[in-house]
C-alpha cells in the first residue's frame, strides 16, 4: 500500500488540477480522455480521483447471505489498483503531465465538490438509461454540476472525447452567460477552434401583431434587438481574444432546442447558471437541464461569481 501511495504522490489534489471522476465503469475511458487532453492543452495537473463509498458499502452487507465489504487486492478497502492502473496509463498516455491520484472514503458526489473548491475544472461522466428516459444523469454528475466552485464538465456516455468541432455557448444577457461566454471564449482561443454563441427568441409582438414571418421589418427589428444583447456580451471578447473565429446566430427557437441540435457537430457546449445556494441550489436552471439531459457531446457548466 505504502508503494502504491508513492507512486500516486499522495492524495492532495494540486491547485488549478483538472480533476476526473473515475467508478470502474465504461465511461471512465471517455472521462479521461477529455480530461487529460485538457490538462495538457492548459499546463494544469490532471488528479485522478476513485470515490469509495463506505457507508454504502456498509449499508449493503447482508449476514445471511454471507456478503461483505469489497477489499482490494491487498487486503484494503476499495479498489486501489484500479487507481493505481489508472494514474500509470495517463502518466504514460500524457508524460509531459503531473499526474496524481486520490480514494477519498467519501461519496463520489461529495468527493467532487470538495476537489472542486481548488480545481481548476472537474470532469464527470454521464449515463444514458434507456432512449425513453434520453440520459439520468445519475448523483455525481447532477450534483456536481449544481454544487461545485469550478466549472463542471459532463461527458454523456459514447460522446466525442476529442475537441474537434466548434465550442457553442448560450447567450441571454445575464450574468451567468456572461460567465459562460467568457469560459467558452478562452477555451476557443486555446483550441484554436471557431465559436458560435446563439441566442434565441420565441413570441414576439411589434405593432400590436405576433411576428411570423422571416424578412419583414417586424422579423429584422426583433432579430437585431435580439443581436444586440449578443453583441453587448460578444464584442469585448473578440477584442480579449482577438484570433477567436466567433459567429452569432440569432434563432427563432428555444434555448436548449437551439442549442442541442448544434451539438451534434460541437466539441463542447458551455452553459451558465445562476448556482443559487440552498434549497433553490438544488435546481439547475431548466434550460441547463433539458440541455444536460439531450445533448450529444460533452457539457461545461459554468457559475455565475456569487454576490456577496
Amino acid at each position: 500500500m505504502v508503494a502504491a501511495m508513492d507512486e500516486r504522490e499522495g492524495d492532495a489534489i494540486p491547485d488549478g488540477a483538472v480533476v476526473v471522476g473515475i467508478g470502474n465503469s465504461d465511461r471512465d475511458a471517455e472521462c479521461l480522455a477529455w480530461a487529460g487532453h485538457s490538462a495538457q492543452r492548459s499546463g494544469s495537473p490532471l488528479h485522478i480521483l476513485h470515490a469509495h463509498d463506505l457507508s454504502a458499502e456498509l449499508a449493503a452487507i447482508d449476514p445471511v447471505a454471507g456478503n461483505a465489504i469489497s477489499l482490494g487486492p491487498d487486503g484494503d478497502l476499495g479498489n486501489t489498483r484500479l487507481l493505481d492502473d489508472t494514474v500509470a496509463a495517463a502518466r504514460e498516455r500524457w508524460p509531459d503531465v503531473r499526474v496524481t491520484g486520490s480514494q477519498p472514503f467519501v461519496r463520489p458526489e461529495q468527493a467532487l465538490i470538495d476537489a472542486s473548491r481548488s480545481a481548476r475544472l472537474v470532469v464527470v461522466g454521464a449515463a444514458r438509461e434507456s432512449v425513453l428516459q434520453r440520459f439520468g444523469l445519475g448523483r455525481p454528475a447532477l450534483s456536481a454540476a449544481m454544487h461545485a466552485k469550478c466549472p463542471v464538465v459532463i461527458v454523456p456516455q459514447g460522446s466525442r472525447a476529442d475537441a474537434e468541432g466548434p465550442v457553442v455557448v448560450g447567450i441571454d444577457g445575464s450574468t451567468h452567460s456572461q460567465a459562460a461566454a467568457e469560459r467558452a471564449f478562452w477555451i476557443a482561443d486555446l483550441r484554436r477552434v471557431p465559436l458560435i454563441a446563439i441566442t434565441t427568441w420565441n413570441v414576439e409582438v411589434v405593432d400590436g401583431v405576433v411576428v411570423t414571418t422571416p424578412g419583414t421589418d417586424a422579423w429584422n427589428a426583433v432579430e437585431a434587438k435580439y443581436r444586440a444583447v449578443a453583441d453587448k456580451v460578444v464584442e469585448p471578447l473578440r477584442t480579449r481574444y482577438p484570433e477567436v473565429d466567433c459567429t452569432v446566430e440569432v434563432l427563432r427557437s428555444s434555448p436548449a432546442k437551439a442549442i442541442v441540435e448544434r451539438s451534434a457537430d460541437a466539441g463542447l457546449i458551455v452553459m451558465g447558471t445562476r448556482g443559487r445556494g440552498g434549497f433553490r441550489g438544488m435546481l439547475l436552471g431548466s434550460v441547463s437541464q433539458q440541455v444536460l439531459e439531450t445533448a450529444t457531446c460533452p457539457m461545461m457548466v459554468v457559475h455565475a461569481p456569487s454576490v456577496s
